[in-house]
């Protein structure tokens, strides 16, 4: 969460600092869990190192873990700001369909239509706190995954890591669209719905 939370809330400048350090944070969190569970994926799947598996699985669900609570410092940061009627109505107002169009033209985000209507709804709906909110509850829903397998010591089935890999994707998904729509210019007129125009 960077340049449309610092323009779209009003925040202390102490409030941005920490706002921004804590999202990037989390953001290479993100990153490195990613990387943790491909390496657990690849260890299980050879079937003789469950134990190697988990222990990567175990380093990814933590940093997951640790992501989600700097998203919940982030959204305490942005919800301490306000959101001005203004701000409100041009998030509700945003041509999202158009945004993600523009996205895939530039190939800077995935082909990924139902996750971006979920990124738009809350969007729309809650701004960036809901936008925060949303990022931090799907990342703790992955580590749930992970805490699930790693759980089941005497049953770790394929169709769990398949799961895990699934969710952890969608995951990495849903941040590269949050990113991407970061960068339009908060209550930037060119990216609303055209007047009379179906929404």
């Amino acid at each position: 969460m960077s340049a449309v939370c610092n323009k779209a809330l009003s925040l202390s400048e102490e409030g941005l600092r920490d706002k921004k350090a804590l999202a990037q944070t989390a953001g290479g969190e993100l990153t490195a869990a990613t990387g943790e569970l491909c390496r657990a994926i690849e260890l299980a799947e050879h079937g003789d190192s469950l134990d190697g598996a988990a222990v990567y699985a175990g380093a990814a669900r933590d940093r997951l873990d640790g992501a989600a609570g700097m998203l919940a410092e982030v959204a305490d940061i942005l919800a301490s700001g306000t959101l001005t009627q203004e701000t409100a109505a041009w998030y509700r107002g945003l041509d999202y369909d158009r945004l993600y169009r523009a996205g895939i033209s530039l190939g800077e985000v995935p082909h990924a239509v139902e996750l971006w209507q979920e990124f738009a709804h809350q969007a729309a709906t809650g701004g960036p706190v809901g936008i925060c909110h949303d990022m931090r509850e799907r990342t703790l829903a992955v580590a749930a995954l992970i805490s699930e397998w790693l759980e089941r010591a005497d049953d770790r089935a394929a169709n769990a890591l398949l799961r895990m890999q699934s969710a952890m994707a969608d995951l990495a998904a849903y941040s590269q669209l949050m990113a991407f729509a970061n960068k339009v210019e908060p209550r930037d007129p060119a990216w609303l719905v055209p007047q009379g125009a179906a929404a």
